[in-house]
C-alpha cells in the first residue's frame, strides 16, 4: 500500500509538471489575457472583433482544444479560461471531472440565462437543473439539396416536413451506379454518423426511461429505427454502405467525408446544418444551387432532430473568472449575433434575434433565400438526452458500436440494440455498486423524488 500512495504521488507530481510547462503568459502587450480553447476556425477572428473594441484590456487567444490535456490542465490550476464543448456528452464528462464553473448563479444577472436562447437548446446547456455554458451557436437538422442535380434528373425537388415513404419514392432516382454497374457514381442522401440519432427520435424512440436510470434502447420503437435506417441502405440504396462507401473512396470523392461528398456533387442531399453553408459558400459551382427544406418525417410526426451548440463554458478554477463571465455576455449580444449570422456558422445563440429570419440572411449571398427553415426546425428539435448514473462517453461509444454492427450486417438491428441497452445497463449496475452517493440518487429516482 506504501508503494501504490508513493506512486500515485509521482503520478500526480508529474501531471503537474507537464501542466505547468504549458502555463501561457496572464498579460500580453498590456491586456490581460483570456485563453479560449476552441477549434481553429479562421472565423473566430471575426467572432472576436466585437469583444476587442469593447473590451481593449482583454486579448483572447485561441488555443486547440484538446479534451485530456484541457482536463488535467484544469485539475492543476493553469488550463484555458474560456472551454469550448460540443456536445452535452463532453459537458458532462467535464463536470463530472470537476472542471467547469457552475453559472446558474450568473447567467441571468448578466444577460446570458437560458431563457434568452431557443428552448429547444436549453436541455443541452443544463445539467441537473444548473446551468454550465451559453451558445456561441444553435443548430439543428434540416434536408440541404442540389438543385440542379434534381432539375438534370426531372425529379421536382423535396418539400417540407414530406413522409418518408414518399421523400423515399422521390429520391430514389438520384442513386446512380456507374456505367459498369459495380459500384456508384453518386448516391440520394448522405448523412454523418452523429445524425443517425435523428432518426431515432423520429420513431418517438428514446435513450433513457425512469429518470435515466434505464436505458431503452432494446424498445420497439429503438429498434424499428434502426431496422428503417438499415433499410435505406440496403433495401432502398439511398444511403451508402460502408462498403459502398469505400469503393467510391477509391475512385475519388468519399476521403472529404458527407459533407466534401455533397460540395462535389456525389449526393444529390445530405442531411445536415446552417454552419454547412460556410463550407458550401468556398464551391462556387454548388454554392447557387443549394437548397433547403425540413427533413421528412414518419406518419403522425413531426421533422424532428436532436438539437446542439457549440458552448462555451468557464474553467472553475480560472483566475480571471469575471472577465470570463463577460465574454459569455458578449455571445448574448447582437453584435456578436450578427457575426454569426452572416458568417452562417449556425443559427445566432439568441432566439429573439432569429424572430424575423430576414436578418439572417447575407446580402452577398442573395440566393441563400431559406434562412427560415433553420429557424422552423429548431422548434421541433430536441435537446440531446444524458444519464446522471452512466457516463456519457461509454453511452456514445456503445451506440457506434451498435451503429457499425448494424451498418456492416455484423448483427440485425433487433441484435444490436438489445446488446447496446443490456451493456448501457451493466454499466449503470456497475457505476451504482462503486459509488454509494449515486446509488442514493438511483434509489431516489426509481422513486421519483
Amino acid at each position: 500500500m506504501k508503494w501504490l500512495f508513493l506512486g500515485w504521488g509521482l503520478f500526480v507530481a508529474i501531471l503537474w509538471v507537464v501542466a505547468l510547462q504549458g502555463v501561457p503568459p496572464a498579460v500580453k502587450d498590456g491586456r490581460l489575457v483570456l485563453y479560449w480553447s476552441t477549434d481553429p476556425n479562421p472565423a473566430r477572428a471575426e467572432q472576436l472583433k466585437p469583444f476587442a473594441d469593447a473590451n481593449p484590456d482583454l486579448l483572447v487567444l485561441v488555443e486547440p482544444v484538446t479534451i485530456d490535456k484541457t482536463i488535467v490542465q484544469s485539475s492543476t490550476g493553469v488550463g484555458p479560461d474560456i472551454i469550448e464543448i460540443y456536445s452535452t456528452d463532453q459537458m458532462v464528462t467535464y463536470i463530472e471531472a470537476g472542471v467547469l464553473l457552475d453559472l446558474t448563479p450568473y447567467a441571468t444577472k448578466m444577460g446570458f440565462g437560458p431563457e434568452t436562447t431557443y428552448p429547444r437548446l436549453v436541455g443541452n446547456l443544463m445539467y441537473e437543473g444548473r446551468q454550465y455554458r451559453y451558445p456561441a451557436n444553435a443548430a439543428s437538422q434540416v434536408l440541404m439539396y442540389n438543385k440542379r442535380l434534381f432539375a438534370e434528373a426531372g425529379v421536382p425537388e423535396p418539400e417540407d416536413g414530406m413522409l418518408w415513404e414518399d421523400f423515399i419514392e422521390r429520391v430514389k432516382p438520384l442513386t446512380i451506379k456507374r456505367d459498369d454497374g459495380r459500384a456508384y457514381r453518386q448516391f440520394a442522401l448522405v448523412m454523418g454518423k452523429g445524425f443517425v440519432r435523428d432518426l431515432h427520435l423520429q420513431f418517438g424512440a428514446r435513450f433513457f426511461a425512469d429518470n435515466g436510470t434505464r436505458c431503452v434502447l432494446d424498445s420497439p420503437e429503438s429498434i424499428a429505427a434502426m431496422e428503417f435506417y438499415r433499410s435505406l441502405m440496403v433495401d432502398h440504396e439511398l444511403l451508402p454502405t460502408p462498403a459502398a462507401a469505400e469503393a467510391l473512396s477509391a475512385a475519388g470523392g468519399w476521403g472529404f467525408g458527407e459533407i466534401r461528398w455533397f460540395a462535389a456533387e456525389k449526393s444529390a442531399c445530405i442531411w445536415g446544418s446552417r454552419w454547412m453553408m460556410v463550407i458550401f459558400r468556398q464551391y462556387p459551382e454548388l454554392r447557387e444551387h443549394v437548397g433547403v427544406a425540413l427533413l421528412p418525417r414518419m406518419p403522425d410526426g413531426v421533422p424532428a432532430s436532436y438539437s446542439g451548440t457549440r458552448g462555451p463554458c468557464i474553467n472553475a478554477r480560472s483566475p480571471h473568472r469575471d472577465e470570463a463571465l463577460r465574454f459569455l455576455q458578449y455571445l448574448a449580444s447582437d453584435e456578436y449575433a450578427e457575426v454569426i449570422a452572416m458568417s452562417s456558422d449556425g443559427l445566432p445563440p439568441q432566439a429573439s434575434y432569429s424572430d424575423d429570419p430576414a436578418r439572417l440572411l447575407n446580402p452577398a449571398f442573395p440566393w441563400e433565400d431559406f434562412q427560415e427553415k433553420f429557424v422552423e426546425s429548431m422548434r421541433v428539435a430536441e435537446p440531446v438526452e444524458v444519464s446522471p448514473f452512466v457516463s456519457s462517453i461509454i453511452v456514445d461509444r456503445i451506440w457506434t458500436d451498435a451503429l457499425d454492427n448494424v451498418q456492416n450486417g455484423l448483427k440485425s438491428p433487433e441484435e444490436a440494440m438489445k446488446e447496446a441497452a443490456r451493456r448501457i445497463n451493466d454499466r449503470i449496475q456497475r457505476e451504482i455498486a462503486e459509488r454509494p452517493d449515486l446509488r442514493e440518487r438511483y434509489e431516489a429516482a426509481r422513486a421519483g423524488r
